[in-house]
C-alpha cells in the first residue's frame, strides 16, 4: 500500500534524485550557453538567481518561493522583456520569455514532474537554437546538449543511493546514437512539406549589402570576413575577372546617398531552353528578398523572380542558407530598347548639387562626342592623375560629396569611383545605374566550390548604349586593376592590409597553415550546406531519383519500409552486441587457472565452496598462513570498490603459484 506522501507526490518515489538534479543544472547551462547572445544579459542574471536558489533548497538553507513571490518574478521578467528593446513580435522576444520559464522553473521544482517539464523545455530549446544558426559547430554542440539533457532524463530513473552521473551521460549517449539511423532515413525520404506557421525573422542576421548605400559603407563591409555565399560550378569557371555577382540597382541618388528605387515587375521566363553557364548558389541569411547571380540570369527556380532592372528575388526573406540553381548568359542583351519610363528613372539627378562634376561631364562629352569616349577620358584621368584606392577614404560632405571626392580627395573606394560615373554619365542625361554586388571569390581546392565573403563587396557601372543595351563599366578597374584580376587583398595598401583581422588576411591567402585549415573547416561547412541545410525538396527529389527511378508514393514508402527496417536491426544488433556475455574479471580469470591447475593435482573445489574457503583449505593441507590471501581475493572478486590494477592482479596470481608449489612439494613428500 502507497503511503500518505506518496498519494500526496512527495514522498520518496516522487523526489528527484540528486544525481539527476545536478545534470539538470549542468543541462541548463549547456542549453542556455549558445543562446546568450541572442538574449539580455539580464536573463542571464536572472537565470543563475534561480540557479543559486534552487541549489541552496537543496542544501536545506532556503525554503521553497513563495507564491506571491513567483508571481512577481514572472510580473517582472515579462516587463524586462517589454523594456530590453525588442520588436513585439520577433525570435528574441520568444527566445527570451521560453528562456526566462525555464529558469523561473527551477525556483518551483519540487517533484519528478517538475524535472521532466525542466527536461522537455531543454529539448525544445535545443530546437530553438537552429532558428539562429544551422552550422557544422552548433549542430555537434547541440547533439552534445542533447546528451547532457537526456542524461539527466536517465537519473531520473536511478536510485536515490546511486549517484552515477557519468553512467548517466554514456547511457545517454547510447540511447542518442541509436536514434540516429532512423533518423537519417526519415531526414532523406520523408516528403518535405511547407509548415503549418511561420517563425518570426531573427533580428540578429547579419544582412550584409544594403538597400541604401553611401560612399565608404562597401568600404567598411569590405573589412568583414563574414560568408556571403558559396557557388558550385557544372562545368569550368569563369575567369575572377569575370565573376560580377549582380545584387541590387541603385537608380535614385540624393544627400550623398544611393537607393534602390520602387520594385519593377518581374521579367517573362525564357521559352527556350537556355544555354550559358550553370551553377548552384548556397546563400546564408541576410534577411532580405534580393539574391545573387552572374550576368545574366536565363534560367532559374519557378518560385524565383528577375526584376525588369535584372536582379534577382526571392517571394520571401532569406531567414538560413538558401540554396538555388541558375544558369546565366553573358551575352544576353540587356533591354534593346528602353522604355520612357525607364529613361526617366535611370536619368533622374533629383538635387541641384554636385556643380563642378556637372560641369565638367557636359564638356568631357563636349570634346569626346560619345559615351564610350567620355568613359575613357574619366578612366584616363584616374589611372594618370593622383586617384588612389583605400579602405579608409575621408569621410565627404552629404552635400555636393561627388564634388569633393572627384576633384579635392581623390581617395575613395569603388562606391566612390561608381557613383560618380555614374552621377556624371546622368548629367549630360545618358541612361546610368550603379549596381551593387560582389566580385570575385576564392576557389576551395578541398571541394573546388566557390566561396564569396563580405570583402568581395564591391560596386559598378552600367550604362544604356543604342544597340549593346545594358552595359558593365568598373572604374575600379583604372585605379585598382589587380582588385579586378586578382581580388581585393591584391589592390591594398600596406595599411589597409593592417587594419584587416588576422582571419581576413588569412583567408585571403596570407596565413600559410592557417589559410590551409581555414579552407579544409570551409570544405566541411560546405558539404553540411550542401548535404543537410540545403537538402530542401528539389534536392530530396534528385535523391529519391537516383534513388527509386520513378518517384511514387508507394516506392517511397516501401523504401521508408526497408529503410527504417535495416535501421531498427541495426540498432537491435547493437543492443545484442552489448548484451553478450560479458569477459570475466581479471582476476576471476586468475583464480580459475590455480582451480584447474589444482584439479588435475587431484584437489578440485568442491561445489558450493567460496574461493576464500577453498583457498583456506588448500593451505591448512599445505600448512601456510594465508589469511592474507584469502582476504584480498575475496575483496577484489566480491568488494565493487576494490581496484584490480595490475599490481594486485600480480600479488595474486605470485601467492597461488606459491601455494600451489607447496601443495605439490607435500603431495610428492607424502607419496614418496
Amino acid at each position: 500500500m502507497a503511503s500518505l506522501t506518496d498519494k500526496q507526490g512527495t514522498g520518496v518515489a516522487y523526489q528527484i534524485p540528486r544525481n539527476s538534479l545536478a545534470l539538470l543544472m549542468v543541462s541548463q547551462v549547456v542549453v542556455i550557453l549558445p543562446l546568450i547572445v541572442h538574449i539580455s544579459p539580464w536573463i542571464v542574471g536572472v537565470w543563475a538567481i534561480c540557479g543559486y536558489w534552487r541549489t541552496q533548497v537543496y542544501r536545506g538553507r532556503w525554503g521553497y518561493a513563495a507564491g506571491w513571490v513567483k508571481t512577481l518574478m514572472v510580473i517582472g521578467s515579462i516587463v524586462g522583456i517589454a523594456l530590453s528593446g525588442y520588436k513585439s513580435f520577433s525570435l528574441e522576444a520568444a527566445t527570451s520569455l521560453l528562456v526566462l520559464a525555464f529558469s523561473l522553473k527551477l525556483v518551483e521544482m519540487k517533484n519528478r514532474r517538475d524535472a521532466y517539464l525542466v527536461i522537455y523545455l531543454s529539448y525544445f530549446l535545443i530546437a530553438t537554437a537552429f532558428l539562429f544558426d544551422q552550422t557544422i559547430a552548433v549542430a555537434a554542440y547541440e547533439l552534445l546538449a542533447a546528451v547532457v539533457v537526456t542524461a539527466a532524463m536517465v537519473g531520473m530513473n536511478q536510485l536515490q543511493t546511486r549517484v552515477r552521473p557519468v553512467a548517466s551521460l554514456w547511457v545517454a549517449a547510447g540511447l542518442i546514437f541509436q536514434a540516429l539511423p532512423l533518423t537519417l532515413v526519415l531526414f532523406l525520404l520523408f516528403p518535405r512539406v511547407a509548415p503549418l506557421w511561420s517563425i518570426p525573422l531573427p533580428s540578429s542576421v547579419s544582412t550584409g549589402i544594403s538597400d541604401r548605400l553611401t560612399p565608404g559603407d562597401v568600404a567598411n563591409l569590405s573589412q568583414s570576413d563574414e560568408l556571403a555565399f558559396r557557388a558550385v560550378f557544372d562545368g569550368e569557371p569563369p575567369q575572377q575577372r569575370d565573376l560580377y555577382w549582380r545584387g541590387l540597382v541603385y537608380s535614385e541618388f540624393a544627400f550623398g546617398t544611393w537607393a534602390i528605387a520602387e520594385p519593377l515587375d518581374p521579367l517573362p521566363e525564357q521559352v527556350d531552353a537556355p544555354v550559358g553557364l550553370s551553377y548552384e548558389v548556397f546563400l546564408e541569411p541576410t534577411q532580405s528578398k534580393w539574391l545573387f547571380a552572374l550576368d545574366t540570369p536565363v534560367s532559374y527556380a519557378a518560385r524565383l523572380d528577375l526584376l525588369a532592372d535584372y536582379r534577382m528575388v526571392s517571394p520571401e526573406p532569406v531567414l538560413s542558407v538558401m540554396r538555388y540553381r541558375v544558369t546565366s548568359d553573358t551575352g544576353y542583351l540587356m533591354d534593346h530598347e528602353l522604355s520612357p519610363a525607364m529613361l526617366a528613372r535611370e536619368t533622374q539627378l533629383w538635387r541641384d548639387d554636385n556643380p563642378r562634376l556637372r560641369e565638367y561631364a557636359r564638356d568631357l562629352y563636349a570634346r569626346t562626342g560619345s559615351v564610350e569616349g567620355m568613359i575613357e577620358a574619366m578612366h584616363r584621368r584616374i589611372r594618370e592623375q593622383d586617384y588612389s584606392y583605400t579602405l579608409s577614404p575621408p569621410v565627404l560632405e552629404r552635400v555636393n560629396s561627388i564634388d569633393q571626392f572627384w576633384f579635392d580627395t581623390r581617395r575613395g573606394f569603388c562606391t566612390h569611383y561608381a557613383g560618380a560615373m555614374t552621377y556624371a554619365l546622368r548629367s549630360v542625361d545618358i541612361p546610368a545605374r550603379m549596381v551593387g554586388g560582389y566580385q570575385g571569390g576564392e576557389f576551395n581546392p578541398a571541394t573546388g566550390h566557390l566561396v564569396v565573403r563580405q570583402y568581395d563587396a564591391h560596386a559598378w557601372v552600367e550604362v544604356w548604349l543604342p544597340e549593346r543595351g545594358w552595359t558593365r563599366y568598373d572604374p575600379t578597374a583604372a585605379v585598382a586593376p589587380a582588385r579586378i584580376d586578382r581580388g581585393l587583398n591584391a589592390a591594398l595598401s600596406n595599411e589597409d592590409r593592417a587594419a584587416l583581422s588576422f582571419l581576413a588576411s588569412a583567408r585571403m591567402g596570407e596565413g600559410g597553415l592557417v589559410t590551409g585549415m581555414l579552407q579544409f573547416v570551409d570544405s566541411l561547412e560546405h558539404r553540411w550546406n550542401l548535404w543537410v541545410v540545403g537538402y530542401d525538396a528539389a534536392a530530396q527529389a534528385d535523391v529519391l531519383k537516383g534513388m527509386l527511378g520513378k518517384v511514387t508514393p508507394a516506392r517511397i514508402g516501401i523504401a521508408m519500409g526497408i529503410g527504417g527496417g535495416a535501421s531498427l536491426l541495426l540498432v537491435a544488433a547493437a543492443i545484442l552486441y552489448r548484451r553478450r556475455p560479458q569477459q570475466r574479471h581479471p582476476v576471476e580469470r586468475v583464480f580459475s587457472g590455480f582451480c584447474r591447475a589444482m584439479a588435475r593435482q587431484g584437489l578440485p573445489r568442491q561445489s558450493g565452496e567460496t574461493p576464500g574457503a577453498y583457498v583456506q583449505r588448500l593451505a591448512g593441507r599445505a600448512q601456510l598462513d594465508a589469511e592474507g590471501l584469502r582476504t584480498r581475493l575475496q575483496a577484489l572478486l566480491y568488494d565493487p570498490e576494490a581496484t584490480a590494477d595490475r599490481a594486485a592482479r600480480r600479488q595474486i596470481r605470485r601467492e597461488l603459484r606459491k601455494l600451489r608449489f607447496m601443495l605439490a612439494f607435500r603431495t610428492a613428500g607424502n607419496a614418496s
